[in-house]
């Protein structure tokens, strides 16, 4: 069965990944920062068909240089986060851009077998915000972020944030239309994603789309009811990522994976009558 390196393979869109693909029989290598972080993993999918590669620091020149090598695909889920910005471009903007820009350069270079590259990015880079969909227009993968370079320096972090992902995005496609790589590459672009986390995960590291519920559910936050945005479920990602690899109508596309809209007001609904039935 084909091989497959996954980055970024303890966050919480790619775990849900590492388990599809595994339950497909891919034989995994784990993308990972240090060594400590593949026993969660281990002990969560005790299978000869996953293993590791230490991969410190995404963003430096050869980064992904030893990973690459002997794989038939990537899929690359690792993004740099740094959860206080204090500098737009050297928390956001530089290390979104390296960080994708490595990876393709180390296939390129070192993994001639590699036959496709899938992407998480994000619905950020399709849509500028504020982030509420109400009275927009429908979106499709022809839009494009408009925020600027110099805006997203001078921005706050949330504006800076989405740019990083335009940006790094723009990257990915400026790379393939300048080397011609022999290997395809498709984008994902999800909305908010939401779902069960399996990851190694505790209060204090909630990924930030389920901190938003849970903030519902303590009653901490007071949105706008109004409010509406997409969603997809973390689990139907996961499938849209593995379903990418290997289908010539994924070649070189990029692809909005959405479940549908959402408001606070229907996400309240749902918590209310959990705590109706005693289910929280």
């Amino acid at each position: 069965m084909s091989k497959v390196l996954l980055t970024g393979a303890t966050g919480f869109i790619a775990v849900h990944i590492l388990e599809e693909l595994l339950s497909k029989g891919y034989s995994v290598r784990a993308a990972i920062r240090s060594e400590g972080k593949s026993k969660f993993l281990r002990e969560q999918f005790p299978t000869s068909k996953l293993s590791f590669a230490i991969v410190p620091d995404i963003a430096i020149p050869g980064a992904f240089d030893d990973a690459v090598k002997d794989m038939d695909y990537v899929v690359h889920t690792a993004s740099p986060f740094k959860a206080i910005v204090e500098d737009n471009l050297k928390d956001l903007l530089l290390p979104a851009l390296n960080g994708t820009q490595e990876v393709l350069k180390s296939v390129k270079q070192y993994a001639q077998s590699v036959k496709q590259v899938v992407i998480t990015s994000s619905f950020a880079a399709v849509f500028s915000g504020p982030l509420n969909l109400r009275g927009h227009k429908t979106y499709t993968e022809e839009d494009w972020n408009d925020t600027s370079w110099d805006a997203a320096l001078k921005s706050d972090g949330r504006v800076a944030y989405r740019a990083s992902k335009k940006f790094a995005e723009m990257a990915v496609w400026d790379f393939v239309k300048t080397n011609k790589p022999p290997f395809s590459v498709t984008v994902l672009n999800p909305p908010l994603v939401w779902g069960p986390m399996k990851q190694e995960v505790g209060l204090s590291t909630l990924n930030t789309t389920n901190s938003y519920i849970y903030n519902l559910m303590r009653n901490t936050a007071n949105p706008d009811p109004s409010y509406i945005f997409g969603f997809v479920d973390v689990r139907d990602l996961a499938i849209a990522h593995v379903a990418a690899l290997g289908n010539t109508k994924t070649e070189n596309q990029r692809i909005i994976v959405s479940g549908g809209l959402y408001t606070y007001a229907a996400l309240i609904g749902v918590i209310q009558e959990l705590k109706e039935r005693h289910m929280l």
